[in-house]
C-alpha cells in the first residue's frame, strides 16, 4: 500500500494533527457537504503503519442545525476515518472525501465504508450477517471487536447459541489466511474453523468459527481469583504448543519478526514520544546490534504473533490459537519474545497484580532453556518497542506516561541482553 506519508518527520506532524484541535475544520466539513453540522467530536485513536500512513478514526455527534426538521436526522452518532495514506485505488471508493490540512493530504470516510475493506458494511449489518453466517431470518447480535482503518477488522457475531468472527483483510491477504487455517487445522492444532460466506465477500473477508475457552489476556488481566478449574498454563505447555506447528509452515512465505524491524518502530514511538527520539534510536540500534552477535538458533515454522491476547485456555491447556496470518518460516526467539513482550507490558502497566511479575519470571527461565537469553531479552525488548506507539491510559495514567513506562521497559530488558 502506498503512503502519503514521507518519513518520521511527516508520521510525527499527522500523529499531532490527528490529535489536535485543528481536525475540527477538515470533520466540520465532510459533515457539511453531507448536509450535516457538528456538534461534538472525539479522536478515539491513531493508527501509524511503520514506515507509512498514519490513520485515524473519530466519534463525531452531528444534526441537521435545525432541531425541529421532519426532514433529516437532528441528532446522529458517526465514526469517521481519516489517513494519510495515497491509494489511487481508494479514489473510486463511494462517499470518499479529500482535505488538506498543516501540509497533509487526508483521505476521509464514514464507518463503515472503509475504502479498502469493501466488505465492512455487510459485516456489520446485522440482518445480512444473520442470513448469510447463521441461515436465519433474524438479526445477529454485532460487536466490533478490531478495526484498523484499511488494514483489518474483526467482528463477533452471535445468534441463538453459536458465534463467528467475521475477519475482513486486504484481499491479497486473504488467500493467505485461508491457507494457513487450513494447515493448522489438519495439524490438529485448536484453530477457528472456516465457515462459508457469500460468494461476493470472500474476497475480503472470512468467517470463523467460536472455540471454547477463556482468552489468557483476561485470565492474567482480570486481576480476580481465578475461576475453579483455570490454571494459567505452564511454559512448557506453550513449548509444545509452538512444537506442534506443521512443517509445512516453512514453505510459507517469510515475513520479518518485530525485533528485525526496531528501526521502522523507532519512527512510530518517535511519532508518539517525539522528545525521547534520541533513545528511541539508540534503543533500536542496540537491538540491532544483539540481533546480530546473538545466537538466532535455527529457522522452525512460527506463529508470528504469539501473545497472550491470541491464546484461548481450558482448565491449564491451550485450547484456541488465534491470529494465525503470520504462520511461517522464522526464528523460535521470537514467538517468545512475543509473548513474553506482552507480558512484560501488562506487569509494568499493572504492578498491582503480583502474578504478572510471576508469571513473566517463571516463563523466563523455561524459555531461557530453549533459546539463547540474550536474543531472547534483545527480541522480547524489540516487541515492546512496537508496542510504545499503541500505548493507552491505564488507571488515572496518561496515554504519554504509558508510552514512556513502555519505553523504559523496552531500555531494561535491553540493558539485560547486553549483560
Amino acid at each position: 500500500m502506498a503512503s502519503g506519508s514521507s518519513g518520521p518527520g511527516r508520521a510525527s506532524d499527522a500523529v499531532a494533527v490527528f490529535a489536535g484541535a485543528a481536525m475540527r475544520g477538515p470533520l466540520q466539513q465532510m459533515l457539511a457537504d453531507r448536509g450535516l453540522r457538528l456538534r461534538e467530536w472525539a479522536h478515539l485513536r491513531s493508527h501509524h503503519r511503520p514506515g507509512g500512513a498514519v490513520s485515524a478514526l473519530y466519534r463525531v455527534r452531528c444534526g441537521t442545525g435545525n432541531p425541529g426538521s421532519k426532514t433529516g436526522p437532528d441528532d446522529l452518532t458517526l465514526h469517521i476515518g481519516v489517513t494519510t495514506a495515497a491509494v489511487t485505488a481508494m479514489d473510486t471508493a463511494p462517499g470518499l472525501t479529500r482535505a488538506r490540512i498543516a501540509g497533509l493530504d487526508l483521505r476521509m470516510w464514514l464507518h463503515p465504508h472503509d475504502p479498502v475493506l469493501a466488505s465492512l458494511p455487510w459485516a456489520v449489518d446485522a440482518g445480512a450477517v444473520g442470513q448469510d453466517v447463521f441461515g436465519t431470518g433474524s438479526p445477529a447480535r454485532l460487536s466490533l471487536v478490531a478495526y484498523r482503518p484499511l488494514r483489518r477488522a474483526v467482528v463477533r457475531a452471535e445468534h441463538a447459541g453459536s458465534t463467528a468472527y467475521l475477519k475482513l483483510l486486504p484481499k491479497p491477504l486473504l488467500p493467505g489466511l485461508r491457507q494457513r487455517h487450513q494447515l493448522l487445522a489438519a495439524a490438529g492444532l485448536p484453530v477457528p474453523p472456516l465457515l462459508a460466506v457469500p460468494p461476493v465477500h470472500t474476497g475480503d473477508a472470512v468467517a470463523l468459527g467460536g472455540l471454547a475457552g477463556i482468552s489468557l489476556f483476561r485470565l492474567l488481566a482480570s486481576g480476580a481469583a481465578l475461576p475453579a478449574g483455570t490454571a494459567i498454563p505452564a511454559p512448557e505447555t506453550l513449548l509444545q504448543l509452538l512444537d506442534e506447528l506443521p512443517a509445512a509452515a516453512l514453505e510459507l512465505p517469510h515475513r520479518h519478526a518485530w525485533a528485525e524491524r526496531a528501526g521502522d518502530y523507532a519512527c512510530t514511538a518517535a511519532a508518539v514520544l517525539p522528545a525521547e527520539e534520541g533513545r528511541i534510536r539508540e534503543l533500536a540500534a542496540g537491538i540491532q546490534e544483539v540481533l546480530v552477535s546473538a545466537p538466532a538458533g535455527p529457522t522452525v515454522p512460527v506463529h508470528g504473533d504469539f501473545h497472550e491476547g491470541n491464546l484461548l485456555v481450558t482448565g491449564s491447556e491451550v485450547t484456541g490459537l488465534l491470529d494465525v496470518d503470520g504462520l511461517g518460516p522464522g526464528k523460535r526467539a521470537d514467538d517468545l519474545a512475543c509473548i513474553m513482550g506482552h507480558l512484560s507490558v501488562l506487569a509494568a502497566a499493572h504492578p498491582h497484580l503480583p502474578h504478572l511479575g510471576e508469571t513473566l519470571l517463571r516463563y523466563r527461565l523455561v524459555f531461557e532453556e530453549a533459546v539463547d537469553p540474550a536474543s531472547l531479552a534483545a527480541r522480547t525488548a524489540g516487541v515492546v518497542l512496537t508496542l510504545v506507539a499503541g500505548s493507552r491510559p491505564v488507571r488515572g495514567t496518561s496515554r504519554v506516561q504509558q508510552a514512556r513506562l513502555r519505553l523504559e521497559t523496552a531500555r531494561q530488558l535491553l540493558r539485560t541482553a547486553q549483560g
